[in-house]
Order: C-alpha cells, then structure tokens, then sequence
C-alpha cells in the first residue's frame, strides 16, 4: 500500500513539473506566438465626404512604397517609418471618376506624390509628417494592433496643405453629382486615411 501511494506521489510531482512556469513566468499554454506583419503589404484606403449629409466615397492607392521602423514591437514598426503614395495610382471604384481626381485635384494640387514619415507611435496614438503641394504638416492618428492586421487611422484636412482650389475644381467638374436634394453641391475638404498592415504568413 505504501509502495502505491508513493508512486502516485511521484506521478503527480511529474505532472506539477511538467505544467510548471516556464521563463517569464507563462506556462505552456500562455506563450504566445510572434507576430511578424509585412509593412510591403501595406494598403490605404481613403474616405472623401460629398453632398450637405456627408455621403462617403471610398477607394485606394494602388501604389504605396513603405519603408518600416526597426524593432520587434509595433511601435518600434511605425515609429520611423515612411511611406511615399503614387497618386496616379488612386483608384475610387468607377473608372470615369479616377481621370477627374487625377487632373481637376492631383494635378490643381501639384501632388503627384504624397510623402509622410512617422514620427511616433506609443499605446495606440501617435503623430505622422505628410509632405503634400510642398507643404510639411503633422497630424495624428490612431492605430489598433491584432494578431492579422495593424490599422491605422487619421483624417486629413487639404485646406491645410493649400488645398482649397483642389477641392472647388474637383467639385466643378463633379458639380451635378456633388448636389443633394438640398440643391447645393459640396465637396468637404476633410479626408478619412486608413491604413491597414498585414501579418506574415
């Protein structure tokens, strides 16, 4: 009787041992698996505002060049970053709007690339340079980390970069698709960036 109950000793001492901390205090099963995300993949989606009620229209660059921080963590990923946007490459979705964005505001807004580099990045916020009609401005913005994706979000102004006469060009060739039932036609000067990383596969 002693000899088993001595053996049921030892096997629950094995099993303590083997569900015991591991370094850095985690078991087992609290360890988790690195995430590595691929800035190269990075996309940009855009959000403009038209009509009074503020109807969004979305689309994308289709050409976005990223050069990442150094780091293992992501803040060390975005702070220092850079990234330089082809802005012929935008792309709304609907081929006879791309050429009016590409002529009546890239081209009135002397932009045919934006610039922006990070300038920090802590505990979900931070601030980013953008470089557009050779004008420097700094903005903030947010950004949120899982274990597929880390998203980005800011709203730039244009007004701030001199960018009124862009948005009354756009807005001319636009102007009947720009009218709401209240008859005015309105392009807002406001544009919603998202910017969203993918993990490694």
């Amino acid at each position: 009787m002693k000899l088993k109950n001595n053996i049921l000793i030892l096997a629950a001492l094995v099993v303590t041992f083997a569900c015991s901390t591991k370094k850095g205090g985690e078991t087992a099963s609290e360890e988790k698996e690195v995430v590595t995300y691929d800035p190269s993949a990075a996309k940009i989606k855009w959000t403009a505002f038209k009509l009074t009620d503020r109807v969004g229209v979305s689309g994308t660059f289709d050409q976005v060049a990223v050069t990442p921080g150094t780091g293992s963590t992501i803040d060390s990923l975005l702070t220092d970053g850079s990234f330089v946007i082809t802005t012929e490459s935008v792309n709304s979705n609907e081929a006879t709007r791309d050429p009016k964005i590409r002529e009546s505001f890239f081209g009135v807004f002397n932009t045919p690339e934006i610039k922006g580099s990070i300038l920090s990045a802590k505990d979900g916020k931070g601030e980013v340079s953008l470089m557009m009609n050779d004008t420097t401005n700094t903005v903030p913005f947010t950004y949120a980390a899982t274990d597929s994706t880390v998203v980005m979000t800011t709203t730039v102004d244009v007004t701030n970069w001199n960018g009124g006469a862009a948005i009354d060009s756009l807005n001319s060739v636009c102007e009947l698709l720009h009218k709401g039932a209240d008859g005015v036609s309105k392009l807002w000067p406001d544009v919603v960036v998202q910017v969203t990383i993918p993990a490694k596969k």
